[in-house]
Protein backbone atom coordinates (compact mmCIF):
# COMPACT_ATOMS: atom_id res chain seq x y z
CA UNK A 1 0.00 0.00 0.00
CA UNK A 2 1.32 3.90 -0.72
CA UNK A 3 2.05 5.54 1.72
CA UNK A 4 -0.15 9.05 1.73
CA UNK A 5 0.37 12.17 3.63
CA UNK A 6 -1.33 15.57 3.82
CA UNK A 7 1.06 18.15 3.94
CA UNK A 8 -0.04 21.98 4.39
CA UNK A 9 3.30 24.35 3.85
CA UNK A 10 2.48 27.34 6.13
CA UNK A 11 5.48 30.18 6.43
CA UNK A 12 8.50 28.23 6.95
CA UNK A 13 6.79 25.39 8.91
CA UNK A 14 5.04 22.38 7.34
CA UNK A 15 2.36 20.85 9.36
CA UNK A 16 1.89 16.45 7.91
CA UNK A 17 -0.79 13.90 8.67
CA UNK A 18 0.14 10.48 7.70
CA UNK A 19 -3.08 8.39 7.96
CA UNK A 20 -3.55 5.28 8.86
CA UNK A 21 -7.02 3.65 9.39
CA UNK A 22 -8.52 6.50 11.04
CA UNK A 23 -7.94 9.92 12.96
CA UNK A 24 -7.30 8.07 16.14
CA UNK A 25 -4.46 6.35 14.50
CA UNK A 26 -2.97 8.83 12.40
CA UNK A 27 0.49 10.23 12.84
CA UNK A 28 1.11 13.94 13.45
CA UNK A 29 4.33 16.04 12.47
CA UNK A 30 5.71 19.55 12.18
CA UNK A 31 9.02 20.51 10.53
CA UNK A 32 10.75 23.35 9.29
CA UNK A 33 9.95 23.07 5.08
CA UNK A 34 13.75 23.17 4.87
CA UNK A 35 13.17 18.85 5.96
CA UNK A 36 10.29 18.68 3.83
CA UNK A 37 12.00 15.96 1.47
CA UNK A 38 13.69 13.92 4.17
CA UNK A 39 10.56 13.71 5.78
CA UNK A 40 9.37 12.24 2.69
CA UNK A 41 12.11 9.78 1.93
CA UNK A 42 12.34 8.62 6.16
CA UNK A 43 8.36 7.98 5.65
CA UNK A 44 8.43 6.78 2.30
CA UNK A 45 5.75 8.65 1.23
CA UNK A 46 4.33 8.05 -2.54
CA UNK A 47 1.53 10.30 -2.47
CA UNK A 48 0.65 13.49 -0.98
CA UNK A 49 -2.33 16.03 -0.82
CA UNK A 50 -0.63 19.54 -0.19
CA UNK A 51 -1.96 23.10 0.79
CA UNK A 52 0.64 26.11 0.26
CA UNK A 53 0.58 29.55 1.48
CA UNK A 54 1.48 30.82 -1.76
CA UNK A 55 3.34 34.38 -1.19
CA UNK A 56 2.61 35.37 -4.89
CA UNK A 57 -1.35 35.07 -5.43
CA UNK A 58 -3.12 36.78 -7.62
CA UNK A 59 -6.52 37.42 -7.75
CA UNK A 60 -9.12 39.29 -9.74
CA UNK A 61 -12.47 39.07 -11.33
CA UNK A 62 -13.80 39.30 -14.94
CA UNK A 63 -17.02 40.53 -16.24
CA UNK A 64 -18.42 39.80 -19.60
CA UNK A 65 -22.05 41.37 -20.61
CA UNK A 66 -23.08 37.81 -21.48
CA UNK A 67 -23.50 33.96 -20.51
CA UNK A 68 -20.62 32.03 -21.41
CA UNK A 69 -21.02 28.11 -22.25
CA UNK A 70 -19.34 26.01 -19.46
CA UNK A 71 -17.81 23.20 -21.11
CA UNK A 72 -14.13 23.42 -19.19
CA UNK A 73 -11.85 23.39 -22.49
CA UNK A 74 -13.80 26.97 -23.05
CA UNK A 75 -13.77 28.36 -19.78
CA UNK A 76 -10.02 27.73 -19.09
CA UNK A 77 -9.27 28.72 -23.15
CA UNK A 78 -10.91 31.93 -21.99
CA UNK A 79 -9.25 32.94 -18.59
CA UNK A 80 -5.92 31.85 -19.99
CA UNK A 81 -5.93 34.67 -22.87
CA UNK A 82 -7.22 36.81 -20.13
CA UNK A 83 -4.47 36.17 -17.65
CA UNK A 84 -1.75 36.69 -20.38
CA UNK A 85 -3.66 40.34 -21.46
CA UNK A 86 -3.59 41.10 -17.51
CA UNK A 87 -0.01 39.96 -16.34
CA UNK A 88 2.04 40.13 -19.84
CA UNK A 89 5.19 39.45 -18.22
CA UNK A 90 4.60 36.47 -16.44
CA UNK A 91 4.90 33.19 -19.27
CA UNK A 92 4.28 30.21 -17.11
CA UNK A 93 1.72 30.09 -14.67
CA UNK A 94 -1.19 27.94 -12.96
CA UNK A 95 -4.60 29.00 -12.37
CA UNK A 96 -8.08 28.53 -11.03
CA UNK A 97 -11.75 29.86 -11.29
CA UNK A 98 -14.74 30.09 -10.25
CA UNK A 99 -17.80 31.39 -12.73
CA UNK A 100 -20.80 33.41 -11.35
CA UNK A 101 -24.25 33.93 -13.38
CA UNK A 102 -25.96 37.35 -12.91
CA UNK A 103 -28.43 39.27 -14.53
CA UNK A 104 -27.68 38.10 -17.88
CA UNK A 105 -23.62 38.36 -17.08
CA UNK A 106 -21.20 36.32 -16.71
CA UNK A 107 -18.43 36.55 -13.51
CA UNK A 108 -15.44 34.80 -13.22
CA UNK A 109 -13.00 34.98 -10.24
CA UNK A 110 -9.59 34.25 -11.17
CA UNK A 111 -6.96 32.97 -9.05
CA UNK A 112 -3.31 32.81 -10.72
CA UNK A 113 0.14 31.82 -9.27
CA UNK A 114 3.39 32.12 -11.18
CA UNK A 115 5.74 29.22 -11.99
CA UNK A 116 8.29 30.57 -9.07
CA UNK A 117 5.98 29.70 -6.54
CA UNK A 118 5.74 26.08 -7.54
CA UNK A 119 9.22 25.09 -8.70
CA UNK A 120 8.97 22.80 -5.34
CA UNK A 121 7.43 20.21 -7.90
CA UNK A 122 10.25 19.40 -9.62
CA UNK A 123 11.85 17.84 -6.66
CA UNK A 124 8.98 16.27 -5.80
CA UNK A 125 9.36 14.67 -9.30
CA UNK A 126 12.68 13.75 -8.79
CA UNK A 127 11.75 11.94 -5.46
CA UNK A 128 8.95 9.97 -7.37
CA UNK A 129 6.33 11.40 -5.37
CA UNK A 130 2.63 11.68 -6.89
CA UNK A 131 1.19 15.50 -6.11
CA UNK A 132 -2.79 14.40 -5.83
CA UNK A 133 -3.56 17.67 -5.18
CA UNK A 134 -2.63 21.45 -4.59
CA UNK A 135 -4.40 23.96 -3.00
CA UNK A 136 -3.44 27.74 -2.40
CA UNK A 137 -3.91 27.97 1.58
CA UNK A 138 -7.31 29.80 1.46
CA UNK A 139 -9.04 26.89 -0.33
CA UNK A 140 -9.29 24.28 2.79
CA UNK A 141 -10.32 27.21 4.92
CA UNK A 142 -13.06 28.86 3.00
CA UNK A 143 -13.96 24.73 2.57
CA UNK A 144 -14.04 24.64 6.35
CA UNK A 145 -15.87 27.94 6.67
CA UNK A 146 -18.48 26.90 4.51
CA UNK A 147 -19.51 23.99 6.25
CA UNK A 148 -21.61 26.84 8.54
CA UNK A 149 -24.52 27.03 6.39
CA UNK A 150 -25.16 30.88 7.63
CA UNK A 151 -21.68 31.88 6.59
CA UNK A 152 -21.72 31.21 3.41
CA UNK A 153 -23.61 34.09 1.83
CA UNK A 154 -21.54 36.63 4.14
CA UNK A 155 -18.73 38.35 3.67
CA UNK A 156 -16.16 37.78 5.86
CA UNK A 157 -12.48 38.05 7.14
CA UNK A 158 -10.48 34.95 8.03
CA UNK A 159 -7.91 35.18 10.57
CA UNK A 160 -5.71 31.40 10.34
CA UNK A 161 -2.82 31.75 12.70
CA UNK A 162 -0.30 29.20 12.56
CA UNK A 163 2.81 29.41 14.94
CA UNK A 164 3.81 32.52 14.82
CA UNK A 165 2.51 33.06 11.30
CA UNK A 166 -0.85 34.96 10.52
CA UNK A 167 -3.12 34.49 7.01
CA UNK A 168 -5.41 37.05 6.96
CA UNK A 169 -8.13 36.54 4.19
CA UNK A 170 -11.29 38.88 3.24
CA UNK A 171 -14.27 36.92 1.47
CA UNK A 172 -16.99 38.40 -0.53
CA UNK A 173 -19.07 35.73 0.01
CA UNK A 174 -17.28 32.55 -1.25
CA UNK A 175 -14.38 34.63 -3.22
CA UNK A 176 -11.15 35.60 -1.60
CA UNK A 177 -10.57 38.69 -3.10
CA UNK A 178 -7.26 39.93 -0.18
CA UNK A 179 -5.10 37.71 1.47
CA UNK A 180 -2.13 39.13 4.01
CA UNK A 181 0.92 37.35 5.78
CA UNK A 182 2.42 38.76 8.97
CA UNK A 183 4.25 37.55 11.82
CA UNK A 184 3.18 37.73 15.34
CA UNK A 185 3.50 36.05 18.64
CA UNK A 186 3.02 32.02 19.55
CA UNK A 187 -0.95 33.17 20.94
CA UNK A 188 -3.31 35.71 19.83
CA UNK A 189 -2.65 39.21 21.18
CA UNK A 190 -3.86 43.09 21.05
CA UNK A 191 -1.82 43.46 17.93
CA UNK A 192 -3.49 40.76 16.15
CA UNK A 193 -6.69 42.27 16.99
CA UNK A 194 -5.14 45.59 15.36
CA UNK A 195 -4.33 44.06 12.50
CA UNK A 196 -7.50 42.58 11.86
CA UNK A 197 -9.60 45.86 12.18
CA UNK A 198 -6.86 47.70 10.07
CA UNK A 199 -8.05 45.06 7.62
CA UNK A 200 -11.89 45.42 7.97
CA UNK A 201 -10.81 49.59 7.26
CA UNK A 202 -9.26 48.19 4.33
CA UNK A 203 -11.86 46.20 3.05
CA UNK A 204 -14.56 48.71 3.42
CA UNK A 205 -12.54 51.59 1.85
CA UNK A 206 -10.82 49.85 -0.87
CA UNK A 207 -11.96 47.11 -2.01
CA UNK A 208 -15.76 48.58 -1.59
CA UNK A 209 -16.44 44.74 0.24
CA UNK A 210 -18.16 45.40 4.10
CA UNK A 211 -17.39 42.44 6.37
CA UNK A 212 -20.28 40.81 8.37
CA UNK A 213 -17.99 38.97 10.69
CA UNK A 214 -14.80 36.93 11.67
CA UNK A 215 -13.34 33.91 11.38
CA UNK A 216 -10.55 32.87 13.73
CA UNK A 217 -9.08 29.47 12.77
CA UNK A 218 -6.01 27.37 14.26
CA UNK A 219 -5.99 29.16 17.81
CA UNK A 220 -7.87 28.16 21.21
CA UNK A 221 -11.37 29.85 21.86
CA UNK A 222 -11.29 32.80 24.19
CA UNK A 223 -12.90 35.93 25.04
CA UNK A 224 -11.72 39.14 22.83
CA UNK A 225 -12.12 42.30 23.38
CA UNK A 226 -11.33 45.62 20.57
CA UNK A 227 -12.85 43.68 17.41
CA UNK A 228 -15.24 45.69 15.46
CA UNK A 229 -16.53 42.66 14.46
CA UNK A 230 -18.83 39.67 15.64
CA UNK A 231 -16.41 37.37 15.56
CA UNK A 232 -16.24 33.02 16.27
CA UNK A 233 -13.66 30.23 16.33
CA UNK A 234 -13.96 27.16 14.40
CA UNK A 235 -11.64 23.92 14.30
CA UNK A 236 -11.93 19.96 13.43
CA UNK A 237 -10.54 18.78 16.30
CA UNK A 238 -9.49 21.25 19.56
CA UNK A 239 -6.87 18.83 20.72
CA UNK A 240 -5.26 19.52 17.30
CA UNK A 241 -5.88 22.91 16.60
CA UNK A 242 -2.30 23.10 15.15
CA UNK A 243 -2.82 20.57 12.31
CA UNK A 244 -6.47 21.90 11.05
CA UNK A 245 -5.17 22.57 7.26
CA UNK A 246 -4.19 19.06 6.51
CA UNK A 247 -7.11 17.61 8.95
CA UNK A 248 -9.57 19.61 6.26
CA UNK A 249 -7.73 18.05 3.47
CA UNK A 250 -8.14 14.44 5.11
CA UNK A 251 -11.94 14.96 5.63
CA UNK A 252 -12.51 16.28 2.39
CA UNK A 253 -12.33 13.68 0.15
CA UNK A 254 -13.11 14.70 -3.65
CA UNK A 255 -15.16 17.42 -3.14
CA UNK A 256 -11.84 19.77 -1.81
CA UNK A 257 -10.14 18.02 -4.69
CA UNK A 258 -11.86 19.87 -7.92
CA UNK A 259 -10.44 23.16 -6.36
CA UNK A 260 -6.74 21.68 -7.23
CA UNK A 261 -4.76 24.41 -8.24
CA UNK A 262 -2.00 21.93 -9.94
CA UNK A 263 0.15 23.35 -13.22
CA UNK A 264 -1.31 21.76 -16.73
CA UNK A 265 2.79 20.81 -17.63
CA UNK A 266 2.30 18.53 -14.48
CA UNK A 267 -0.97 17.42 -15.29
CA UNK A 268 0.36 16.09 -18.77
CA UNK A 269 3.26 14.69 -16.85
CA UNK A 270 1.26 13.01 -14.61
CA UNK A 271 -0.59 11.35 -17.47
CA UNK A 272 2.28 10.21 -19.64
CA UNK A 273 3.84 8.38 -16.24
CA UNK A 274 0.24 7.01 -15.99
CA UNK A 275 -0.01 5.85 -19.71
CA UNK A 276 3.92 4.46 -19.66
CA UNK A 277 3.02 2.65 -16.71
CA UNK A 278 -0.19 1.07 -18.19
CA UNK A 279 1.95 0.43 -21.52
CA UNK A 280 4.53 -1.25 -19.21
CA UNK A 281 2.19 -3.75 -17.17
CA UNK A 282 0.55 -4.73 -20.64
CA UNK A 283 3.77 -5.21 -21.63
CA UNK A 284 4.63 -7.40 -18.75
CA UNK A 285 1.67 -8.95 -18.84
CA UNK A 286 1.92 -10.16 -22.66
CA UNK A 287 5.77 -10.90 -21.85
CA UNK A 288 4.76 -13.55 -19.72
CA UNK A 289 1.48 -15.32 -21.52
CA UNK A 290 4.16 -15.20 -24.53
CA UNK A 291 6.85 -16.73 -22.09
CA UNK A 292 4.27 -19.73 -21.06
CA UNK A 293 2.93 -20.24 -24.53
CA UNK A 294 6.83 -20.56 -25.69
CA UNK A 295 7.24 -22.92 -22.54
CA UNK A 296 4.01 -24.96 -23.20
CA UNK A 297 4.88 -25.49 -26.94
CA UNK A 298 8.37 -26.49 -25.91
CA UNK A 299 7.24 -28.74 -23.88
CA UNK A 300 4.89 -30.20 -27.02
CA UNK A 301 7.85 -30.13 -29.12
CA UNK A 302 9.67 -32.18 -27.29
CA UNK A 303 7.26 -34.42 -26.69
CA UNK A 304 6.90 -35.13 -30.28
CA UNK A 305 10.58 -35.27 -30.34
CA UNK A 306 10.48 -37.73 -27.99
CA UNK A 307 7.74 -39.83 -30.04
CA UNK A 308 9.69 -39.13 -33.20
CA UNK A 309 13.03 -40.74 -31.47
CA UNK A 310 10.81 -43.49 -30.20
CA UNK A 311 9.30 -44.25 -33.66
CA UNK A 312 12.35 -44.05 -35.28
CA UNK A 313 14.32 -46.47 -32.77
CA UNK A 314 11.02 -48.91 -33.38
CA UNK A 315 11.52 -48.37 -37.34
CA UNK A 316 15.13 -49.66 -37.44
CA UNK A 317 14.36 -52.98 -35.03
CA UNK A 318 11.60 -53.60 -37.38
CA UNK A 319 13.32 -52.52 -40.59
CA UNK A 320 14.16 -56.02 -42.22
CA UNK A 321 10.27 -56.90 -41.47
CA UNK A 322 9.18 -54.15 -43.21
CA UNK A 323 11.53 -55.05 -46.21
CA UNK A 324 10.11 -58.60 -46.57
CA UNK A 325 6.46 -57.73 -46.14
CA UNK A 326 7.05 -55.38 -49.04
CA UNK A 327 8.63 -58.05 -51.04
CA UNK A 328 5.74 -60.29 -50.26
CA UNK A 329 2.93 -57.84 -51.44
CA UNK A 330 4.32 -57.01 -54.18
CA UNK A 331 4.77 -60.56 -55.60
CA UNK A 332 1.22 -60.81 -54.58
CA UNK A 333 -0.38 -57.86 -56.91
CA UNK A 334 2.17 -59.72 -59.31
CA UNK A 335 0.27 -63.37 -59.17
CA UNK A 336 -2.89 -61.45 -58.62
CA UNK A 337 -2.74 -58.89 -61.75
CA UNK A 338 -4.50 -61.17 -64.34
CA UNK A 339 -7.16 -61.77 -62.33
CA UNK A 340 -7.36 -58.26 -60.93
CA UNK A 341 -7.33 -56.99 -64.96
CA UNK A 342 -10.12 -60.15 -66.03
CA UNK A 343 -12.60 -59.26 -62.66
CA UNK A 344 -11.86 -55.12 -63.91
CA UNK A 345 -13.12 -56.20 -67.42
CA UNK A 346 -16.20 -58.09 -66.39
CA UNK A 347 -17.15 -55.34 -64.37
CA UNK A 348 -16.85 -53.02 -67.21
CA UNK A 349 -19.27 -54.87 -69.38
CA UNK A 350 -22.90 -55.02 -69.25
CA UNK A 351 -25.36 -57.30 -68.64
CA UNK A 352 -27.54 -57.60 -71.53
CA UNK A 353 -30.65 -58.78 -69.62
CA UNK A 354 -31.21 -55.26 -68.15
CA UNK A 355 -30.89 -54.06 -71.69
CA UNK A 356 -33.10 -55.95 -73.16
CA UNK A 357 -35.78 -55.97 -70.17
CA UNK A 358 -35.32 -51.95 -69.95
CA UNK A 359 -36.20 -51.61 -73.61
CA UNK A 360 -38.86 -54.42 -73.34
CA UNK A 361 -40.69 -52.51 -70.34
CA UNK A 362 -40.12 -49.58 -72.89
CA UNK A 363 -41.76 -50.81 -75.81
CA UNK A 364 -45.77 -49.48 -76.45
CA UNK A 365 -48.02 -51.26 -78.09
CA UNK A 366 -47.78 -50.20 -81.62
CA UNK A 367 -43.92 -50.67 -81.15
CA UNK A 368 -42.44 -53.50 -82.69
CA UNK A 369 -38.50 -54.12 -81.78
CA UNK A 370 -36.76 -55.25 -85.08
CA UNK A 371 -32.77 -54.91 -83.68
CA UNK A 372 -31.13 -54.58 -80.46
CA UNK A 373 -27.04 -53.75 -82.09
CA UNK A 374 -24.31 -53.24 -79.11
CA UNK A 375 -22.57 -49.92 -80.29
CA UNK A 376 -19.88 -49.68 -77.02
CA UNK A 377 -20.23 -52.48 -74.29
CA UNK A 378 -18.21 -50.73 -71.95
CA UNK A 379 -20.29 -47.45 -71.68
CA UNK A 380 -22.71 -49.24 -72.78
CA UNK A 381 -23.83 -47.56 -76.16
CA UNK A 382 -26.70 -49.31 -78.38
CA UNK A 383 -28.90 -48.64 -81.44
CA UNK A 384 -32.28 -49.42 -81.50
CA UNK A 385 -34.32 -50.43 -84.79
CA UNK A 386 -38.08 -50.70 -84.81
CA UNK A 387 -41.46 -49.41 -86.32
CA UNK A 388 -44.86 -48.13 -85.66
CA UNK A 389 -47.67 -50.33 -86.58
CA UNK A 390 -50.10 -47.50 -86.01
CA UNK A 391 -52.98 -47.02 -88.66
CA UNK A 392 -53.02 -43.55 -88.81
CA UNK A 393 -50.24 -40.81 -88.32
CA UNK A 394 -51.05 -39.61 -84.86
CA UNK A 395 -51.26 -43.15 -83.80
CA UNK A 396 -47.64 -43.58 -85.49
CA UNK A 397 -46.94 -39.89 -83.54
CA UNK A 398 -48.18 -40.20 -80.17
CA UNK A 399 -46.49 -44.63 -80.07
CA UNK A 400 -43.43 -43.24 -81.14
CA UNK A 401 -42.86 -39.94 -78.79
CA UNK A 402 -44.24 -42.35 -75.73
CA UNK A 403 -41.64 -44.94 -76.45
CA UNK A 404 -39.02 -42.34 -76.28
CA UNK A 405 -40.38 -41.48 -72.87
CA UNK A 406 -40.38 -44.43 -71.35
CA UNK A 407 -36.75 -45.32 -72.53
CA UNK A 408 -35.94 -41.87 -70.64
CA UNK A 409 -37.66 -42.90 -67.79
CA UNK A 410 -35.87 -46.41 -67.92
CA UNK A 411 -32.45 -44.78 -67.73
CA UNK A 412 -31.71 -44.22 -71.46
CA UNK A 413 -29.72 -41.29 -72.86
CA UNK A 414 -30.98 -40.49 -76.62
CA UNK A 415 -27.98 -39.52 -78.61
CA UNK A 416 -29.24 -39.67 -81.71
CA UNK A 417 -32.75 -40.45 -83.81
CA UNK A 418 -33.98 -40.80 -86.93
CA UNK A 419 -38.18 -41.15 -87.32
CA UNK A 420 -40.21 -41.31 -90.59
CA UNK A 421 -43.74 -41.12 -89.48
CA UNK A 422 -44.80 -41.90 -93.54
CA UNK A 423 -42.99 -45.78 -92.58
CA UNK A 424 -43.33 -45.90 -89.43
CA UNK A 425 -39.72 -46.39 -89.21
CA UNK A 426 -37.66 -45.67 -86.23
CA UNK A 427 -33.77 -45.71 -85.40
CA UNK A 428 -32.77 -44.70 -82.06
CA UNK A 429 -28.58 -43.98 -80.93
CA UNK A 430 -29.09 -44.68 -76.79
CA UNK A 431 -26.53 -44.47 -73.82
CA UNK A 432 -27.70 -46.64 -70.74
CA UNK A 433 -26.74 -44.53 -67.62
CA UNK A 434 -28.57 -46.62 -64.80
CA UNK A 435 -25.70 -48.32 -62.70
CA UNK A 436 -27.20 -51.77 -62.24
CA UNK A 437 -26.42 -52.72 -65.13
CA UNK A 438 -22.71 -52.78 -64.02
CA UNK A 439 -21.83 -56.08 -62.32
Amino acid sequence: MLNKAYLSIEGKYVKAVITKKNIENAQFLEFHVDELLDFIKENSIKEVYMSVSFSELYTFKLSFPFQISEKKKILEKLVFNEIRKIYPNIQRFSFMYETYMADSRTWIRCYMIPESSYQFIEEFIEARVNIKALYPLHIPLIFLVNSVSELIEKNKIVCFFSGKSRFLFVFEKTEMILMREFEGSEDLTDEDIININMTMNYSIQNLRVIPNEVILIGVKKRELSGLSLPYRFLSILPEYEKYTVPLIMVLSGEDLKRKSILPEQYRRFKKTIKYLNYASFVFIITMIALFGYNLESFYKIKSIYSSMISQRQYVLEHEQEFFDIDKKIKKFETEMKPFIELQNKRNSMVDMRYLLKSIGQAKTEFIQIISVEILNAEKPELKIKGKSIGKSFSERQMSYLNFKASLEQGGFKIINESWDITKGELSIDAIYEHTRVLQ
